[in-house]
């Protein structure tokens, strides 16, 4: 059954059952199915149900500590695990949330051309913390961990911060996208990178192992 009949089959309710062990990545990033491909890891894409725009609104974005956003991470990457509860059989479900985070603030998705020259104003020439949330759900076992990234920002040319305004997919970036026009400008360690820019596979793997999925 490929992943098109999977998400038909989901979004009806209906359990799915796999013949095999098989990993879920439920997000609809493209770039996120690459990482695991480009890693050798089988996997099927099925995109959580829950929509995460909703959810940002319900929990602050300003004067917000450090306990609060790793909080919050943690939160919406097992909300978009919770459809998936009970749902699956013989199978590992990974859902992730990326929150930027800079001087007691949650960056947003900008939305908004004039919201995005904003926030790319208010991070230029600072470093922010990337903090990923990543939850598991396997054979009734749930675990979710946080991996925290340092971001550094050059000083943004007027042109690029433009750039960035009139890019759909900065716009609905959570803060800033890495891979956009700014990406000459900001600097991250290269361990660090894919947790920043999609899913850091390593820390996956050993998430995996925690929760009983061997068959990699």
């Amino acid at each position: 059954m490929d992943s098109k009949e999977l998400q038909k089959k989901f979004k009806n309710g209906e359990v799915i059952e796999f013949d095999t062990p098989t990993i879920i990545l439920g997000s609809s990033s493209p770039r996120r199915s690459r990482l695991f491909k480009e890693n050798n890891i089988p996997h099927v894409q099925i995109p959580s149900t829950v929509d995460d725009t909703e959810l940002n609104h319900l929990h602050p974005h300003k004067d917000v500590s450090k306990k609060q956003v790793i909080a919050y991470a943690k939160n919406m990457a097992l909300a978009k695990l919770k459809p998936f509860i009970g749902k699956v059989v013989n199978g590992a479900v990974i859902t992730m949330d990326t929150t930027a985070y800079l001087e007691g603030r949650i960056l947003e998705k900008p939305i908004t051309p004039e919201c995005c020259r904003e926030q790319h104003l208010f991070i230029s020439g600072k470093t922010n913390i990337a903090y990923t949330a990543y939850a598991i759900y396997c054979n009734g076992k749930t675990v979710c961990r946080v991996m925290a990234s340092k971001v550094k920002i050059k000083k943004l040319p007027e042109d690029i911060i433009t750039a960035c305004c009139s890019d759909p997919e900065t716009l609905d970036a959570a803060g800033y996208r890495n891979l956009g026009p700014i990406f000459p400008y900001v600097k991250i360690r290269e361990s660090h990178r894919a947790n920043v820019t999609g899913v850091h596979i390593p820390f996956v793997l050993k998430m995996l192992k925690a929760v009983g999925f061997n068959q990699l």
